[in-house]
């Protein structure tokens, strides 16, 4: 599995989490007997959950900052399995797990700001 946000490769990733959805709108008018539906925006958004290499842990943080901007891409498996790509995303939350002793693990959430391609 391999990421990028602004550039940016997030290495040691241990697990991705989607969410996408659509608004959908219901109305009646007066003597309908069945609501009408309508699509209108998908939302989607991305949470990473990944441990902190030392060697790249201020690029990556400076990274998902939330308010950051930038592109994103996920593989979920590099050669198959679907490929998510978006030209506009932000970063809407970061979360740390700092232990006493070991690894330093955290979650993002990358919000889509647009399309998104999935491949």
């Amino acid at each position: 599995m391999a990421a990028t946000f602004g550039g940016v490769g997030l290495t040691c990733l241990t697990g991705v989490e989607t969410n996408q959805s659509a608004d959908i709108y219901t109305a009646a008018c007066a003597g309908q007997t069945y609501k009408s539906r309508a699509v209108g925006n998908i939302d989607a958004a991305f949470t990473l959950n990944f441990l902190l290499d030392t060697t790249t842990q201020s690029t990556e943080l400076a990274a998902l900052q939330p308010g950051t901007s930038g592109t994103f891409s996920l593989s979920t498996n590099l050669t198959a399995g679907p490929q998510f790509s978006a030209t506009s995303a932000y970063s809407e939350s970061l979360n740390l797990s700092v232990p006493v002793e070991g690894f330093v693990g955290g979650s993002a959430t990358i919000g889509i700001d647009g399309a998104m391609t999935v491949s």
